[in-house]
């Protein structure tokens, strides 16, 4: 993962962000993302594509596809950002027995995952698992892409990715469960 782009890779990208940018910030826009925060949502979308060291020669109409399916992940993060910012605003003492902070039991999962530090340490534990388990990991969990897409690109069965994703949740689970996970 740490391998740098080449010179040519450099350029194309550019030339990828520089094609494509436009598009995004228009359907970020149309996500209800703030102005304010449409570059930030649409580099984080061209970020995660070269940290995943997606191809550069997919043909234009799948990269189109997969940098907004990229960028509408990045438009969910940052909405769940705003909801949990405006949750911490409310006062913890008037939420009495419902408290929403007591704990990872009492919340759902994408509620659970909203913090920075939290996403960062997910992302750093999907970059540890071996190489079948990251990949469904990024292709089905993070970009949220279809089953049967997510079988088509890694060539395995969906009984094999339904099985990963199963096992990817229940260790997600687990080390959600430690005292010390962030």
């Amino acid at each position: 993962m740490n391998k740098k782009m080449n010179t040519e890779d450099k350029v194309r990208f550019e030339a990828m962000y520089l094609e494509y940018q436009e598009v995004l910030r228009k359907i970020a826009y149309k996500n209800d993302v703030p102005p304010d925060y449409i570059d930030d949502v649409v580099q984080d979308t061209f970020v995660a594509y070269a940290h995943y060291k997606y191809d550069l020669d997919l043909p234009p109409q799948r990269k189109k596809m997969l940098l907004t399916r990229i960028l509408l992940s990045r438009c969910m993060d940052y909405h769940r950002k705003m909801r949990h910012m405006a949750m911490e605003e409310i006062e913890v003492e008037d939420m009495g027995e419902n408290n929403y902070f007591t704990g990872f039991h009492s919340q759902s999962l994408p509620d659970f995952v909203v913090s920075k530090e939290r996403c960062q340490a997910i992302l750093e534990e999907i970059d540890k698992m071996p190489e079948n388990w990251r990949e469904v990991a990024v292709l089905k969990l993070i970009e949220g892409r279809p089953t049967r897409e997510v079988c088509e690109i890694l060539k395995i069965s969906e009984k094999a990715c339904y099985s990963r994703v199963s096992r990817i949740r229940k260790y997600f689970e687990d080390l959600f469960k430690r005292d010390n996970w962030p």
